[in-house]
């Protein structure tokens, strides 16, 4: 039979452990008490062997037989002596009182002079030799009854039983409910490990203890967040991979289109297009090139924009120059959709410390964007000022277009995020995250707020340097 539960093997180890300890004691025990009872029995016989035999010396001595009857008597009125042998010094017995022929000849065969129990274990035997006056005149013998002693051993020997019977008992109790007390833990764990197997990733081990058990808990729960969050990782990977194909194929698809339609159109009709159809072509042809130019620089910044945290220039940038730049850049754009771009400009405005092609880009995406989700014959509003407690430069664009669901705000900066309300309107879902990104490698801010077709607006802190003392 295979005990397969920890407890069970707990239970059974320290109940073999309790019932060899109290087997030990059952057997030690009354060994020792007999042991220390007999060792007592000798003490005192000694003593008593050898009053009765300076008692009775003088009657030896003086060979009165009377007398030494008389002594026996008295010694015998001891209710634990139950024999006295009187022998002369070559060992013949003179007179003995209270054993029979047999008994005499036990004594003579196993003990003669010496001292020691009998073969029956009733009766100790112990011997004094007899003086008077300096000379020996026999030897005393007596039989001491160790009955009362066997009695008395065999009582504490049931007392030992039945104490070590309860202190089995009572060890086993406490080992049960230890053993239960220390796996309950360890079985709350296999539990939750077991659902956690299952794809429960929200089980934690509830156990607060500060011991062993307690920390293996503690990084049991910790190795499962570690678990939590590296799968919350892998799923959020595999979703902007998704969102990656899913935006490839689309965004380029667009472009491609066009171009195609176009080289279709000037290889099908050019002999019967005119020299401005076809350079309208051509241009077609340039800005869908342009905007998959565009598509592929995000797809590039986006995969090496965590690299840029280490190689990033700085140095100083003139803001104004990107802006009035950004401004000739865009448009032609903003012209044909007949878009007005009001631009406001504090003074002075300082020079920051920073990289300026990553602050282009920024600027760049903020204008094209509000350019992008503006109505036709609509305005953007670009401003550059110091802020009151002159600490930062703040930069804000703002657009009366379409605006942004105040419900997808917080999901505007997530890479491959893209309004519920944009679909037709060309676009990565990467530009906004990565400016944010860049304007957090500047140790600077962004924020936004907007309405739906009310308009949204960007503002942008970007922190002046102090001055060295």
């Amino acid at each position: 039979m295979k005990f397969k539960t920890l407890h069970t093997k707990f239970i059974l180890t320290f109940t073999f452990i309790i019932a060899c300890i109290s087997a030990g004691l059952y057997i030690y025990l009354p060994e020792k008490l007999e042991e220390e009872a007999i060792v007592a029995i000798a003490t005192q016989s000694k003593t008593v062997v050898e009053m009765a035999a300076n008692s009775i010396s003088p009657a030896l001595f003086f060979s009165d037989k009377s007398a030494v009857e008389d002594e026996i008597m008295m010694i015998q009125k001891s209710p634990a002596i139950e024999f006295v042998i009187i022998r002369d010094n070559d060992g013949n017995v003179i007179t003995s009182n209270g054993i029979d022929k047999d008994q005499l000849s036990e004594f003579f065969n196993n003990t003669k002079n010496a001292n020691g129990v009998s073969s029956n274990g009733m009766l100790y035997y112990v011997s004094s030799p007899v003086i008077y006056d300096g000379a020996q005149y026999g030897i005393l013998s007596l039989g001491i009854s160790i009955q009362p002693i066997r009695s008395e051993i065999a009582t504490a020997k049931q007392t030992i039983t039945i104490i070590l019977l309860m202190i089995f008992c009572v060890g086993f109790i406490v080992v049960y409910f230890l053993s239960s007390f220390i796996t309950i833990s360890l079985r709350t764990m296999v539990k939750t490990s077991e659902r956690i197997a299952s794809g429960d990733l929200s089980e934690r081990v509830n156990i607060k203890t500060k011991d062993e058990i307690g920390q293996l808990a503690t990084a049991f729960n910790r190795m499962v967040d570690n678990l939590q969050k590296a799968l919350i990782k892998e799923r959020d990977l595999r979703l902007l991979k998704s969102r990656f194909v899913n935006t490839i194929s689309h965004e380029f698809r667009t472009p491609l289109t066009g171009i195609s339609i176009s080289t279709d159109i000037l290889e099908s009709y050019q002999d019967r297009l005119s020299t401005e159809q076809k350079i309208d072509e051509f241009h077609k042809i340039k800005e869908r090139v342009s905007e998959l130019t565009d598509l592929m620089n995000d797809f590039l910044m986006h995969s090496s924009v965590e690299s840029m945290r280490d190689v990033f220039t700085v140095t100083g940038v003139d803001l104004v120059e990107i802006i009035n730049r950004v401004i000739e850049e865009t448009e032609r754009i903003s012209a044909s959709e007949s878009i007005s771009m009001n631009v406001h400009f504090g003074n002075p405005i300082p020079i920051i410390e920073g990289d300026p092609k990553l602050l282009h880009h920024v600027v760049k995406n903020l204008v094209s964007n509000a350019i992008k989700y503006s109505l036709k014959g609509g305005e953007v509003i670009i401003s550059l000022d110091v802020t009151e407690d002159s600490k930062f430069i703040k930069l804000s664009v703002r657009d009366y277009g379409i605006g942004i669901p105040s419900a997808e705000i917080d999901k505007l900066f997530t890479q491959f995020y893209r309004g519920s309300n944009t679909s037709e309107i060309p676009g990565t879902g990467l530009g906004l995250s990565i400016v944010k990104e860049f304007i957090e490698l500047h140790n600077g801010s962004i924020s936004v707020s907007s309405k739906t077709n009310e308009g949204t607006f960007f503002v942008v802190l970007l922190p002046i340097p102090t001055m060295k003392a």
